[in-house]
């Protein structure tokens, strides 16, 4: 179970304080983290609520930590993925955060209209074909 000893260990948590989190012992844990046991259904549910990614992902049927298309999924996603920038904003002055706001927005206009541009390029392009 190599996808469950490195979610322990990114939580920092030991085997021992793992076990206790989820009510069994440090021996179960080590035993299914070195493929000596399988995970019983109802621990294999805790291990994927508290680290919350899919059971597939646990189990090493999947690379993918999360199921798609979940709006909760894909927010854990942007947390794991963008944590450290999240931390840094909220980190930031209340009219720091407004500029970020700002600066977010236009970009964000910035990119509608280049689409904008783009589809209407393509589409008289179609056009001119037929």
């Amino acid at each position: 179970m190599g996808h469950l000893k490195e979610l322990r260990r990114r939580r920092g948590l030991t085997q021992e304080g793992l076990a206790n989190v989820l009510g069994t012992s440090q021996q179960t844990i080590s035993r299914i983290e070195n493929n000596e046991d399988m995970i019983p259904t109802d621990l294999l549910v805790k291990l994927a609520k508290f680290y919350n990614v899919s059971a597939d992902y646990i189990v090493a049927l999947t690379d993918e930590k999360y199921n798609q298309g979940s709006g909760r999924d894909r927010l854990a996603r942007y947390i794991e993925k963008y944590g450290d920038e999240f931390a840094m904003y909220d980190r930031l002055s209340p009219d720091n955060q407004e500029v970020v706001k700002a600066v977010l927005n236009t970009l964000s206009g910035m990119e509608e209209k280049a689409a904008e541009t783009q589809s209407s390029s393509g589409e008289e392009t179609e056009m001119a074909a037929v």
